[in-house]
């Protein structure tokens, strides 16, 4: 917990499986569609203790994944408790996602999927809303590259995830959303 707010185990667990599912990931439907051989490149703006992480590495068991975090201690305790330390193809960056995105775009780097899972605590940093940020995440997108962003959808966040939706649809060619409890899950290409 993190100011009274989960940030790892099976509540996100189960948030996140079934926003996979929702948008086709990890079977079929239209989620990440990669072909024989390929390793794919995902980039996991959020890491906290890993949950999302080791959720995609079950999807995609050869995938080279980025976990950028601003946290070192949740880091730490990623590595430390939650397996990130041993796992296989796993980079983890101590970095404010908005800082290492920014760089990332000068740097040319692509992913085939990004996902954003930000919260400090109960709070999403302001920036991901921001079009100048989904932007520069869909420079960083591959060709057939996806987006996926978690955000909530309770008090002030209704509104602004309103917003967010019609920012998406500027910048990307399709959006989809899927709620779930609190949550408000956005895929985007």
């Amino acid at each position: 917990m993190v100011n009274g707010s989960r940030e790892s185990g099976e509540y996100i667990e189960k948030l996140w499986k079934e926003a996979f599912a929702a948008f086709g990931f990890g079977g079929l439907g239209s989620g990440l569609k990669l072909h024989q051989g390929l390793t794919p490149s995902i980039l996991v703006l959020g890491v906290a203790g890993g949950t999302v992480i080791h959720l995609a590495r079950r999807m995609y068991p050869k995938a080279a994944i980025t976990g950028v975090d601003i946290d070192k201690v949740m880091l730490d305790i990623g590595r430390t408790y939650f397996g990130l330390g041993e796992a296989k193809g796993l980079t983890l960056i101590h970095q404010d996602a908005k800082q290492y995105v920014q760089k990332a775009v000068v740097q040319k780097k692509q992913y085939d999927l990004i996902i954003v899972d930000l919260f400090l605590g109960r709070e999403i940093p302001g920036f991901v809303e921001s079009q100048s940020f989904l932007r520069q995440l869909h420079r960083l997108l591959k060709k057939d590259g996806r987006v996926i962003i978690n955000f909530l959808r309770e008090l002030e966040y209704e509104s602004v995830s309103d917003k967010l939706m019609e920012r998406l649809k500027k910048t990307f060619r399709v959006v989809q959303d899927f709620g779930l409890y609190h949550n408000r899950f956005f895929w985007a290409r």
